[in-house]
């Protein structure tokens, strides 16, 4: 089982938002931020790209910067450090992988279906 932290850090980092290229199937067009009450699973998708299902059991495509990733193994801990008011997720959260010492700045956060890893007929691609 995955494993799954949510801390509190002091954040000064202006983030802008990145935009896939084009619309993506099963994925909203606009950004979001993920609600408080924590991170129930995530799932690896393409790239620099992370699938996370929040406790209400609804799906948000999060992309970081760019080969942040590169050392995540799916059985990784995670941990979201965020100064966001109630602790929600948001731009300026910072995605941690503790055991390599990494950390990562979330670019884009939107709503998803459910990736095709979680549901067999989803329309999400892992792009």
């Amino acid at each position: 089982m995955k494993k799954l932290a949510f801390s509190s850090a002091l954040l000064l980092l202006c983030a802008t938002p990145a935009m896939a290229d084009g619309p993506l199937p099963g994925v909203a067009d606009e950004e979001t931020e993920i609600p408080a009450g924590g991170i129930r699973d995530y799932q690896r998708g393409n790239g620099d790209v992370l699938f996370l299902r929040h406790v209400s059991d609804r799906w948000y495509r999060v992309q970081v910067t760019d080969g942040c990733l590169n050392t995540l193994r799916s059985t990784d801990t995670l941990v979201f450090g965020s100064n966001a008011p109630g602790q929600r997720i948001d731009r300026f959260t910072r995605v941690t992988q503790p055991a390599y010492n990494v950390s990562c700045r979330i670019e884009s956060i939107r709503s998803s279906a459910a990736p095709p890893q979680i549901d067999s007929d989803s329309p999400v691609t892992l792009d």
